[in-house]
């Protein structure tokens, strides 16, 4: 089965699969913290600009349960109410300047769309400074 993922397809689910703000009840911000210590945390050493700016982690959380979470789950461990199909964000070890260009990008054959026309690459790296602060070990973000 092909799912076709157009743009303003998955900009439908992003906003429309979770209430504003991303509420706790549906895995929002509040039990993406409430699981926090779960898994062992691995130090970040990031080329991220924003990286530990708490401004910037509030903001990418955020970002992340409304554009994100639909497919990589509350948690940011591949596993949405979909079933576990997308990556695993919580290690992801490409860096992250792999991880700008490819949610600018996407990846269309692993059903992943470009997110250039609705993220800047300041939001972007915002999300990855919120993902940073949930690495487990064999995460890289160099």
């Amino acid at each position: 089965m092909t799912i076709d993922v157009r743009p303003t397809w998955v900009l439908f689910l992003a906003v429309g699969l979770l209430p504003l703000g991303g509420g706790s009840h549906l895995g929002g911000p509040g039990a993406a913290a409430a699981t926090m210590g779960q898994e062992e945390k691995t130090p970040v050493s990031s080329s991220n600009p924003v990286s530990g700016h708490p401004d910037a982690i509030g903001q990418g959380r955020a970002l992340y349960f409304k554009f994100c979470a639909p497919c990589h789950g509350p948690h940011a461990d591949g596993e949405s109410r979909f079933g576990k199909y997308a990556a695993d964000l919580r290690k992801f070890s490409l860096g992250y300047r792999t991880f700008v260009v490819t949610v600018q990008n996407g990846r269309t054959g692993k059903q992943m769309p470009p997110w250039k026309e609705y993220l800047s690459e300041q939001q972007i790296s915002q999300i990855a400074a919120y993902l940073e602060t949930l690495a487990i070990e064999g995460a890289d973000w160099r």
